[in-house]
């Protein structure tokens, strides 16, 4: 791993520019010599640049560190305060403002005010600018929180459950299966806004009625299963159909109930469930269709165990949230937001 480069004092500078002056005014062998002969870390570039400053460098005080007006100059000092006036309009429009929000507004403005197209708008700039100017993300919840020691105890309960049994089960035909809501509009539950802040208010658009549940399933082996999209509507003949590799279904409102689940499972799982008879588990979170009597029923008549997930901890303990349910919605908003920018919705 190359040596870091050290800050010198004004004094050893001059006394670099002097040894070049005595050496034939070239820099780079400088680097060289001071390397080998004082030990110094210094790059070929940083002698260079002593040497193109070399008249301020011999007229300044020998005692300070570096020239007058040199050293790295604040980046976007006035383009933060425009956006966060920007930031300030939009909150009391109820307007969302995001963190991806705030990187490509900066980038904008850098692009727009100052011509620098290569404005990256890192996280750690974003980070800065969001504490500098005294904004947080906030984040509202309906969901009772739980203390440390509640969930500590649900998680040792679940997971000696699952390690007892789990040497039983087959990976072919085991399954971690989950419903996850996709909003047209996002869920909109956090919005930067000044820290403090008691009241955080959101504008809706008509997209917000639009939510439809995908229904994901994966096997242990990480085998994918159809998914089930089920869409707010008349529920019609109350039939799933299946366009290409998706099953589709109607239903008054869009969430699984456990006459819904029920069918699911007759549907798709039978090619899983049938083929075997010891080894078969469901993996999924308390959801009250999940754990309906109607749906343990039909579980226990085709000897598939449930394993569900106490409240609390899909977060930490539910593969599918972590590894597939995410990624899921990551990979969609864009999808969702250039269909909602097209020519397609009137």
């Amino acid at each position: 791993m190359p040596s870091s480069r050290m800050p010198k004092s004004m004094a050893e500078k001059k006394e670099v520019v002097q040894w070049i002056e005595k050496n034939g005014g070239v820099p780079t062998p400088a680097a060289v010599y001071f390397k080998n002969e004082r030990g110094w870390k210094v790059s070929e570039a940083q002698v260079r640049y002593w040497w193109k400053q070399r008249t301020a460098t011999k007229a300044a005080p020998a005692l300070c560190s570096r020239l007058s007006g040199a050293g790295a100059k604040p980046r976007l000092s006035e383009i933060k305060d425009i956006l966060f006036d920007q930031v300030l309009f939009r909150r009391p429009a109820k307007e969302k403002v995001s963190r991806d929000w705030i990187r490509d507004a900066g980038q904008r403005l850098a692009a727009s005010e100052l011509g620098d197209a290569d404005f990256v708008a890192s996280d750690r700039w974003v980070n800065g600018f969001m504490r500098r100017y005294g904004l947080s993300l906030r984040r509202t919840t309906n969901l009772t929180v739980l203390t440390d020691d509640v969930l500590t105890d649900r998680a040792v309960s679940f997971l000696r459950h699952l390690t007892s049994r789990i040497d039983g089960l087959s990976d072919d035909h085991t399954i971690l299966l989950d419903e996850t809501a996709v909003y047209f509009e996002g869920p909109r539950r956090q919005a930067v806004d000044q820290v403090g802040a008691r009241h955080v208010v959101l504008k809706s658009t008509g997209f917000a009625s639009m939510p439809v549940t995908a229904v994901l399933a994966v096997m242990t082996t990480g085998r994918k299963l159809p998914p089930l999209i089920v869409l707010k509507g008349a529920k019609q003949d109350d039939k799933i159909e299946r366009y290409g590799n998706v099953y589709v279904v109607n239903q008054p409102k869009a969430w699984v109930d456990s006459a819904l689940l029920t069918r699911w499972l007759d549907l798709v799982f039978p090619p899983i469930f049938d083929t075997c008879t010891q080894g078969k588990a469901l993996l999924w979170d308390s959801m009250r269709a999940h754990i309906s009597k109607m749906v343990k029923a039909r579980c226990a008549a085709k000897g598939v165990q449930m394993f569900v997930i106490p409240g609390g901890l899909t977060p930490y303990v539910q593969a599918g949230d972590i590894g597939i349910y995410k990624s899921f919605k990551y990979k969609l908003s864009p999808i969702i937001d250039s269909w909602k920018k097209s020519d397609a919705v009137l």
